[in-house]
């Protein structure tokens, strides 16, 4: 049959790129059937075909490092060593998109690697939307950097994964680290080998030591699945590099750090060029020494509320650092603490900064975004503070500062404009030099200096000045900024404070119909129409039930502060709302605060259909429209729509299924809702993929109506803080809150709960307490494979049933390593044992 070349578009989508053009062959079409199937899957099972373990896989491909063909730094590109000419890798994977493949360049070298370890076993493909990052494994191959670019996993971590490439600007790279973030933000496709539904079996030496001794007065033990653990009490201390660490021979294995209570000090350079990806640090360290963590693989870390400083050049040069979170509490970031680290994109400083030191960011080449949290103390500022953070946007400066440093924010080539901290004096030499799309700038009263070279190399076009032009000319202004500032435009006596501005509703008063009321609003500050979403937001709160409703003004960007305005919600007797949506005329009813008839008397209380309280109310369904007339319910299966919120009906004039939301409300309470019919219905079931990846909700209530969530229900809704469930909730579906990743502290779920599916709180990292149950009535009888995995820190799980019969294997995969299951006493032998096989030691199960 004759072959052809082509770029696998439906299958891979494999773009051609002069970075990292691929090719490959379609040598002949088969059957789907051929891929990884049920049946195929069955076919391989009674042919014997063992599906090799991670840790196999692993050990498979590593092998190949030694090689010389494949060892660190080989040529290897899109013409060596497979090319048009000199032939095509053929992969065993089976087709792709019905097509077998061949390749050259780095889809040629992970293919090889793929087959090293899976030999002939079928592979399955999947776009962004079809997976989530906890699913990879080693031997998984990703498409990343818009189609232009693929590697194998080696090992994953919650935190992101370890990569081999080929092609890498030109040559074999070994151990690349990619962050959780970039795989999602940047991956275009998923290859893996593994069966459907693969369940990875635990190592049996993953605990085992593999190094151990004392660091100081304290102790450390490092297994073989890479698990640092430093214990004791009292500080760490110091070193001056990497040979004088205790676990020199096994550093290169160390992937968590795991920093236990007592422990009062990070010592200075005691990871230093570390492979640590991720650390654990407790409330008990104050301090993060010097070079502690300079130029190790992390990539994320938080620092905890009780650490008062961050050490020079603590976390420099850690080239895969993407996330950092600062509690608020930490007072000093000293210089180059960050210096050079090239994956961090934003960084938010809490208002208990107290000081920066120089180049704390210096060359931080992919930083977007930076702010300081508004505060009234003053603040610090190093240096050369920004400087060559080449893509930087967008800056929000504490609202006081003792200077602007020298060179600031040079070379800041996106930078647009900012806004200069009151108390500042002088704007020194070289703050904005270099800032090519600089053309904004907000001077206080205060300054008195504009030093040399100041904007050089800008666009200057507008300076708002907060004092009056006698002020501003009296400024001392360097002879070679003279030029550069007299062709700006100068705008005198400005402010930047939304409590100062002028802001006009567009209603203030609104007769109650049960329907949300969001008056327009009008922004007027130094003479000037604001721009919604742009220069300010803007929340309603009290917007539905008849009082008084506020409407909150917030500054955004440039400007800040907030301003309240409120507005009125009446019942009335003129039978209708001002839009004229009321007909009621002057009849009477029985609906209280339902009540459509105008001027009518009656007792009752109606049900609330939106905005922060939404889905909440009283069960009103058989009482009539306030006009003498009973509702009409919807049929079974009709859908309808409150508040961005879609309800599909399960039970005529009874009960609904929250079906969908598009809510930007914070807080959500699901109980009953009143449906366009008129009628109250008794919410009993939250839908599959209900509000997933809602940005918004803070805040969710589940009442006593509801019995079910489905599955990946509120998957993805990553600033969900608190969830309270109600006493008749039965079962949580698979990954129903996976990825919730701010829900916070301890978790309650009430005795109804029997079963809690799959992967249900995955990746909820900020849990650090369960319990299941309330009392000895607790219903538990199944806890799904994957349950808890990734939470990080969970240490205590309580469950009060005596009826567990299943704990699913991994269901607390990830979570700490001290962590321990209260059990009651009279299940503890057996529960040991089915807590056993879900990968937990038998010590961990306590009564």
């Amino acid at each position: 049959m004759k072959k052809r070349i082509f770029s696998v578009i439906l299958s891979l989508c494999l773009f051609l790129s002069s970075s990292s053009a691929v090719y490959a062959w379609q040598e002949e079409s088969v059957p789907e059937g051929d891929a990884f199937t049920e049946e195929s899957q069955i076919r391989l099972a009674a042919d014997g075909v063992e599906i090799p373990t991670p840790t196999q896989v692993y050990q498979s491909m590593i092998a190949l490092k030694d090689q010389n063909e494949y060892k660190e730094g080989t040529l290897w590109t899109d013409y060596e060593p497979y090319s048009d000419t000199k032939g095509y890798y053929h992969w065993k994977g089976g087709p792709l998109g019905g097509t077998k493949i061949s390749a050259v360049g780095c889809v040629a070298f992970a293919f090889i690697l793929s087959d090293t370890a899976f030999g002939s076993l079928p592979a399955r493909m999947y776009t962004p939307n079809e997976f989530t990052f906890d699913q990879i494994r080693p031997g998984d191959i990703l498409r990343m950097n818009n189609d232009t670019h693929t590697v194998i996993v080696l090992e994953f971590n919650p935190e992101g994964v370890v990569v081999a490439e080929g092609n890498n600007n030109g040559k074999v790279h070994w151990g690349r680290v990619i962050s959780k973030a970039e795989v999602e933000g940047n991956i275009s496709h998923y290859i893996t080998r593994y069966p459907l539904d693969y369940v990875s079996p635990d190592d049996p030496e993953a605990d085992k030591i593999i190094g151990e001794g004392s660091l100081g007065q304290l102790s450390w033990k490092l297994t073989k699945a890479g698990e640092l653990t430093i214990s004791g009490n009292g500080a760490m201390p110091d070193f001056n590099s990497a040979e004088e660490h205790p676990w020199k021979e096994n550093s290169s294995k160390i992937r968590k750090v795991v920093i236990e209570p007592g422990v009062t000090n990070i010592g200075d350079g005691v990871f230093l060029n570390s492979s640590v990806l991720s650390v654990e640090i407790p409330t008990s360290v104050t301090a993060i020494g010097n070079n502690a963590f300079n130029g190790s693989s992390i990539i994320s870390v938080t620092i905890p509320s009780n650490v008062n400083t961050i050490g020079d050049s603590a976390f420099r040069k850690c080239a895969n650092l993407s996330s950092v979170t600062v509690s608020d509490g930490v007072k000093t970031i000293e210089q180059n603490a960050f210096r050079a680290c090239n994956s961090l994109k934003t960084i938010a400083l809490p208002a208990s900064i107290e000081k920066v030191g120089a180049a704390a960011f210096f060359e931080c080449e992919d930083l977007i975004s930076a702010t300081f949290a508004p505060s009234d103390k003053q603040v610090a500022l190093g240096d050369n503070l920004f400087s060559k953070c080449f893509y930087l946007m967008g800056v929000t400066l504490p609202k006081y500062a003792n200077q602007m440093g020298a060179g600031m924010f040079m070379n800041c080539r996106m930078l647009s404009g900012v806004e200069i901290p009151k108390g500042v004096e002088s704007i020194p030499e070289n703050t904005f030099a270099s800032c090519l799309g600089f053309t904004t700038v907000i001077i206080p009263d205060s300054v008195t200096d504009i030093g040399r070279s100041a904007f050089q190399g800008t666009a200057l076009k507008n300076i708002y000045f907060a004092g009056t032009e006698a002020q501003w000319n009296s400024i001392s202004i360097s002879p070679d900024m003279k030029n550069i500032i007299s062709n700006a435009v100068k705008h005198y006596n400005y402010t930047t404070d939304i409590a100062t501005a002028k802001v006009t509703l567009e209603k203030s008063e609104y007769n109650y119909d049960g329907t949300e009321k969001t008056p327009a609003v009008t922004v007027e500050l130094n003479d000037k129409k604001l721009v919604l979403n742009t220069d300010y937001t803007v929340s309603y709160k009290d917007n539905i039930r008849p009082g008084t409703a506020t409407v909150t003004v917030t500054g955004k960007a440039w400007y800040r502060g907030s301003q309240t305005k409120t507005f009125t919600i009446t019942e009335n007797g003129n039978g209708g709302s001002e839009e004229g949506d009321n007909t009621g005329g002057n009849s009477s009813g029985s609906g209280g605060n339902n009540n459509a008839g105008g001027n009518g008397s009656g007792s009752g209380s109606g049900s609330n259909t939106g905005g922060n309280d939404n889905s909440s109310g009283s069960d009103d369904s058989d009482k009539d429209d306030g006009q003498g007339i009973k509702p009409t319910p919807f049929a079974k299966g009709k859908t309808f729509t409150v508040s961005k919120i879609t309800y599909k009906v399960t039970k005529v004039g009874k009960e609904v299924e929250l079906k969908s939301a598009k809510s930007t409300a914070k807080k959500i309470t699901v109980n009953t809702v009143k449906g366009t019919d008129g009628v109250t219905y008794k919410v009993t079931s939250i839908g599959s993929k209900a509000m997933q990846n809602n940005k918004k909700l803070t805040n969710l209530v589940i009442g006593t109506n509801v019995k079910k969530i489905g599955t990946s229900a509120f998957s993805g809704c990553t600033k969900l803080a608190t969830i309270t469930f109600g006493r008749n909730v039965t079962t949580i579906g698979t990954g129903a809150f996976r990825g919730c990743i701010s829900l916070r502290k301890t978790l309650t779920l009430p005795d109804s709960v029997k079963t809690i599916g799959a992967g249900a709180f995955s990746g909820c990292n900020k849990i650090t307490a369960v319990t299941i149950g309330k009392t000895s009535k607790s219903k538990l009888t199944t806890i799904g494979k994957s349950t808890f995995s990734g939470c990080k820190k969970l240490a205590k799980v309580t469950v009060r049933s005596a009826k567990v019969n299943s704990v699913g294997k991994q269901a607390f995969k990830s979570t700490k390593s001290s962590l321990k299951v209260k059990v009651p006493s009279k299940q503890l032998k057996k529960y040991k044992k089915i807590f056993k096989k879900a990968g937990l030691k038998e010590k961990q199960v306590t009564k």
